[in-house]
């Protein structure tokens, strides 16, 4: 008994040998028939996530040997999301390129929220896509988008695209198919039927709207419109159109209806076409036989004739366009301008002529650029002028000034006038640079009328031109008086050694000129220069409202020319047209 437990227990020994044996012999096998294996993140051949044999692993990317690709974070499948191209797509994290955009999220497609599906706005789109596709399409049109992720039926997203389009929305009434030609969100929010694009007259419709021949205006609008039985507001008035069917069922743009803009000019005053146009000078009006030319064909509105009648005596004997600007008088009149004298810019505006003043004091004028046909009040800017040093800043094109020669409103330190560079000729010459366009002010009034310039003491603008001609002379022995009409010698060395001038141009400075030749009598010899004294006339009236002048009424003032002078020693011989200045 004992030896045949024995001979078991070896048995058992040797086949447990035997199948080790067996194992190694198949491992061996095994080991010398195949290549261990690797998981590649990316192999040689550009494959992603496969288990390939080593020497097929690109090893510049992730790698592990003898592990499956499931088992690896970087091979693990997920969703990844591209903001670039809008998709998701269900992949390995190896390929989900963080460089074009992508983001990879672990969990399935349906649990990540930039893939879930929603109603995507788009201005006047919509359609069903994922978030990540309407945020993308957002951005390569450059409008804003709308995503409703509530909204998962398609025909109710079709829907809502489009808000403002207009059409007939119809609702079910005890008296039948009632309608309102309204928007499709104000027909959703009633709860309507919509039909874009239709009329409620339309009788595809079924409504109780029929066609009219009435006509009326819209607010916010310019045109004659048709009106229905219920009404709606159809399409634009056009007499020929007034029994056409389809003219009364459809929108223009559907179906070939369109809209006939008649003469192309407003159409004012016309008795078949709606078709009015407020830049072209007519809008819609109900008819006034005192004003319309004639009555519309079917109505009662017609498009009325906006311009203004040259009998109006506003309009400057012309018949004005709606919208035309121009002046009360050219600009050219205020170069002579009278006190009282204003500039107005006038419009015809709905038929009416209506004005605006520029200024009260003709610091604003109005000027017409006759090249656009529009006006408009400009600055006077007369201040610039008097500081003028020379005849080309003062002509200039940027300033609105004159020279007036013979007269200057600066003095010297002798009494005599400062003197004005005359830059076609380089002499320097009495004279001054005035307004071309003559301001006004309170003359009535000389605290309203005191002026500053750099560097001189305020004074009246009347007073510039006011002047004292100082004149030098002697009393010589056994002969009477006599006035000297040429320059001292004192004046002239004073005048050196102040202004460092040339001696020509002291005697110039210092010689008066208020006095006529020192040739004749005594008389003769007192006599004011008529020339003098019509160039400080001049420089008077071209300041400002000052000098001797008669308003713009024709009215004279209350003094004559020579009453500017102290003293009736006035020389006409030396003044053209003395008569005139008498």
């Amino acid at each position: 008994m004992k030896n045949k437990i024995t001979l078991q227990i070896k048995g058992v020994v040797l086949l447990g040998i035997l199948i080790l044996i067996a194992i190694f012999l198949f491992k061996g096998v095994i080991s010398q028939g195949q290549t261990a294996m690797s998981c590649a993140e990316k192999t040689t051949y550009d494959a992603w996530c496969q288990t390939v044999p080593f020497d097929e692993v690109n090893t510049n990317y992730r790698y592990d040997n003898h592990t499956s690709c499931e088992a690896t974070s970087y091979c693990s499948t997920g969703t990844c999301v591209n903001t670039g191209t809008g998709q998701c797509s269900i992949g390995p994290q190896a390929t989900c390129d963080s460089t074009q955009g992508g983001v990879f999220y672990s969990q399935p497609k349906d649990e990540v929220a930039q893939c879930k599906i929603g109603c995507c706005l788009l201005g006047e789109q919509a359609s069903l896509v994922e978030r990540v596709m309407c945020d993308t399409l957002g951005k390569d049109y450059g409008v804003t988008a709308t995503f409703r992720p509530n909204i998962q039926d398609e025909l109710t997203c079709i829907a809502l695209a489009s808000p403002e389009a207009k059409g007939a929305c119809v609702f079910e009434t005890d008296l039948g198919r009632d309608c309102r030609t309204i928007t499709r969100k104000e027909c959703q929010d009633s709860a309507g039927e919509f039909h874009e694009g239709f009329l409620c007259t339309a009788p595809d419709l079924g409504t109780i709207c029929a066609m009219t021949r009435k006509t009326t205006c819209v607010e916010g609008r310019n045109e004659v419109y048709f009106i229905d039985s219920c009404g709606n507001i159809a399409n634009i008035y056009d007499s020929g159109k007034v029994d056409d069917v389809t003219y009364w069922s459809y929108l223009p743009g559907e179906e070939g209806i369109e809209v006939d803009i008649g003469d192309g000019l407003g159409n004012a005053g016309s008795k078949t076409n709606g078709y009015c146009d407020y830049l072209e000078g007519s809008t819609c009006r109900r008819y006034d036989r005192g004003i319309d030319s004639n009555k519309p064909s079917y109505g009662d509105y017609i498009c009325r004739d906006l311009s203004c009648s040259k009998t109006n005596p506003l309009s400057g004997g012309l018949d004005r366009a709606h919208g035309e600007e121009w002046c009360s008088e050219p600009i050219e009149n205020f170069e002579n301008a009278k006190p009282g004298q204003l500039s107005y810019l006038l419009y015809c505006y709905d038929g009416e002529i209506q004005y605006e003043l520029c200024d009260s004091f003709r610091n604003k004028l109005c000027s017409r650029n006759e090249n656009t046909g529009t006006a408009s009040c400009i600055m006077n800017e007369w201040l610039e002028c008097i500081t003028q040093e020379n005849t080309k800043d003062c002509e200039s094109i940027e300033l609105d000034c004159k020279v007036v020669k013979g007269a200057s409103i600066f003095r010297t330190a002798y009494g005599t006038e400062k003197l004005i560079r005359d830059s076609d000729t380089g002499e320097d010459v009495i004279g001054v640079c005035v307004p071309k366009y003559i301001p006004g002010f309170k003359f009535w009034n000389p605290e309203g009328t005191m002026l500053s310039l750099p560097g001189e003491t305020p004074s009246s603008i009347c007073g510039f031109s006011s002047v004292v001609c100082f004149v030098n002379y002697t009393q010589q022995i056994a002969v009477l008086t006599e006035f000297k009409a040429w320059a001292s010698e004192e004046c002239v060395e004073t005048c050196k050694s102040i202004e460092d001038w040339s001696s020509a141009k002291c005697d110039k400075a210092c010689t008066p000129v208020c006095l006529k030749s020192p040739l004749g009598s005594k008389d003769d010899l007192a006599k004011i220069n008529g020339t003098w004294a019509e160039s400080w006339q001049n420089l008077c009236v071209s300041l400002g409202d000052c000098g001797v002048s008669g308003n713009s009424f024709g009215y004279g003032g209350y003094n004559q020319w020579k009453d500017l002078f102290i003293g009736d020693k006035i020389d006409w011989a030396t003044l053209p047209n003395a008569d005139s200045y008498k």
